[in-house]
């Protein structure tokens, strides 16, 4: 686009207030838009909350052609997809669960149509139905959404992601924009290095928002204090835990102590994960307890408080999740809470997340014969693999078989996708299926119901196609289980393969199989993961018990340096000029409605300012201002 700069700026604030009705960019957006609209290639570094996907976005819109949008999350696709196609701009995206049918015809769109955004998960650049697609598109540039998953220095290395850079031996002269909300200066490094963008081409802002602050408190029950932080709170609050059954139990709890709040974790249904999704933006629940599943592409402004119930394993991953809260710019916390016991358990963590060299090979062998690949070459094909239940059959822990394959997937062995609900599919074997229709013995109901598939799904001989028994069911009048059983009839009878909808991963061989012995795993590089996990874990464990500003320790482990905050709760703490009468009349201020625990009166405060509520408090009890009855403070009358 030849363009001057002030032409750019006024193109790229038109889209802006065209499509997204703002008048003015954040931070860093608009000189990293100009870059890329320029042609040049770029990364981004910015906060939670900064706005990234804008960065593509608008000067997706500016450039003929498509954009690709490598994004490692199908959850975040579908997000973006569905936010583009509400402002009337074409978006598709490739992700598993899609027949290669469909997969054919949103990629012939991508290089035919006016598809303005193909979104793809960066498995999908080693086929060989991409690769020649994407031959033959008119391409503006690849963004690179979550891009410290191309470096062995993130916390989240994805090998696929070293892929990317290929692309530019299919389009040499392809530009790329690559974004995520934290990376270390070894991250920006590597990213930089793959991608071959200059560091002069690099713009990274500090991970700091100052009107977020932090605060870490020791405390032996956790659920009882997250309940004083929750009650009457204004806002809204995300409460991070790490297993799904905590899940379901600090709902439970929240909900018995007057909070409604709702459970959000990667093992629900879709169905049940929309509906917390819709509740949470439309305002209809305040506090969603959740896995690290929940909050990817989640823009609410109002969130107030995020808290973690444990410890996270690193801190890249604490500042970008506690970056969910005050995205509108007022004042917010990230509050982290711990106790002795969870330090105890980082040790099982790393060897469960780093079982033996043998234990890897073994669960390779045992997942190779679990879904009947022979030892050799084999094609590109995703199979479908539910963890638990393969767990079940081998009587082997859940936990650590995921961590293994996580390996085996770091080590290019195999692929491991991410665990999302597929859909249903059908194929028909078509001289089998005819054969079938022609049998006299065939009942008519059987007869009707196989025509009635032939009309209803197109290709079914061709490929598998995605189907609805639901649909299905109200279509022949009948109940949905008659469907799955006539569906299995069929498969047992070779006449079609079935693959029922399930909530789970794919795996795929990197072109061959190996034998168990054979199996090759660069157990230097092993080793140097581990290592850098256990640096992680020090890194978040040194954040927690070190007496310095929360904001300068943050900023130093991403080599940038910040003034003391003065917000978090080792300034306040600090802060000898802490207004007592200000305290003293918010406390007047909350208990004037309703008696409260003492936990609940803190709940009103940062958790800095702990030190000095219990002083005030302390002082107004001598001066026999509040009655102590049970376990509620009142004011006398």
């Amino acid at each position: 686009m030849n363009l001057n700069e002030q032409d750019i700026s006024t193109a790229i604030h038109q889209v802006l207030k065209k499509y997204w009705g703002y008048d003015l960019f954040r931070s860093t957006q608009e000189e990293i838009i100009t870059r890329v609209v320029q042609g040049h290639n770029c990364l981004g570094v910015m906060p939670t909350g900064a706005g990234k996907s804008i960065c593509y976005q608008v000067p997706g819109l500016l450039h003929e052609g498509v954009t690709l949008v490598i994004s490692p999350l199908i959850a975040l696709m579908k997000d973006q997809i569905s936010g583009l196609k509400k402002k009337g701009i074409k978006a598709v995206g490739i992700y598993s669960g899609q027949t290669k049918r469909t997969q054919d015809i949103l990629l012939d769109n991508a290089i035919y149509g006016e598809i303005k955004f193909l979104f793809v998960s960066p498995e999908r650049l080693r086929t060989h139905i991409f690769r020649e697609r994407f031959r033959k598109m008119n391409v503006s540039f690849v963004a690179v959404d979550e891009a410290h998953c191309i470096s062995e220095w993130g916390h989240d290395f994805r090998p696929e992601y070293r892929m990317i850079a290929d692309l530019k031996e299919i389009h040499p002269e392809l530009a790329f924009l690559a974004l995520t909300a934290t990376a270390t200066k070894s991250v920006v490094d590597d990213i930089c290095n793959n991608l071959n963008i200059k560091s002069e081409q690099a713009l990274i802002s500090s991970p700091i928002r100052s009107n977020l602050s932090y605060a870490v408190v020791r405390v032996d029950s956790k659920k009882e204090l997250i309940a004083s932080l929750v009650k009457g709170q204004q806002g809204c609050t995300i409460i991070y835990v790490n297993t799904r059954k905590a899940t379901k139990e600090i709902e439970r709890y929240l909900k018995e102590r007057g909070t409604p709040s709702m459970a959000y974790h990667g093992g629900m249904s879709k169905k049940d994960r929309d509906k917390v999704s819709e509740a949470w933006t439309k305002g209809a629940t305040r506090v969603i307890v959740a896995t690290k599943a929940f909050g990817m592409g989640i823009d609410k402004a109002d969130v107030r408080r995020v808290i973690h119930y444990n410890v996270p394993q690193s801190l890249e991953a604490y500042v970008q999740e506690a970056g969910r809260a005050g995205r509108d710019g007022d004042s917010a916390e990230a509050i982290l809470l711990y106790n002795p016991a969870d330090f105890q358990k980082f040790d099982k963590l790393i060897n469960e997340s780093f079982p033996s060299i043998e234990y890897i090979r073994d669960i390779y062998s045992k997942v190779s014969q679990h879904l009947k690949v022979a030892a050799g070459p084999t094609d590109l094909e995703f199979y479908p693999f539910y963890i638990a239940d393969f767990c079940d059959k081998n009587n082997l822990k859940k936990n650590v078989v995921a961590n293994t394959l996580k390996s085996l997937h770091q080590a290019e062995v195999l692929f491991l996708s991410e665990a999302i609900l597929h859909p249903s599919q059908l194929h028909l074997k078509e001289g089998e299926c005819k054969a079938l229709l022609r049998n006299p013995r065939l009942s008519p109901k059987m007869q009707e119901f196989v025509k009635l598939l032939l009309r209803t799904y197109e290709g079914l001989f061709m490929d598998f196609a995605v189907i609805d028994e639901f649909h299905m069911a109200k279509k022949f009048q009948v109940d949905k289980k008659k469907i799955v059983a006539a569906l299995q009839w069929l498969q047992k009878k070779d006449i079609a393969i079935y693959r029922p909808t399930y909530e789970g991963h794919t795996i795929s061989f990197n072109e061959y199989r190996y034998r168990k012995e054979d199996m090759p795993i660069d157990e230097k590089a092993y080793a140097e993961r581990k290592k850098r996990m256990t640096n992680s874990i020090d890194a978040i464990l040194d954040y927690i018990k070190k007496d310095v500003c929360r904001q300068q320790q943050i900023a130093a482990y991403f080599s940038f340096k910040e003034e003391p905050c003065q917000s978090c709760d080792i300034c306040i703490e600090a802060n000898q000029n802490i207004s007592k009468y200000e305290i003293k009349t918010k406390i007047e201020d909350v208990l004037i409605n309703e008696p409260l625990t003492l936990l609940e009166v803190y709940g009103k405060f940062k958790m800095g300012e702990r030190k000095a509520v219990e002083d005030v408090l302390a002082d107004m009890e001598a001066e026999r201002e509040l009655n102590i009855t049970g376990n509620k403070l009142e004011l006398r009358k």
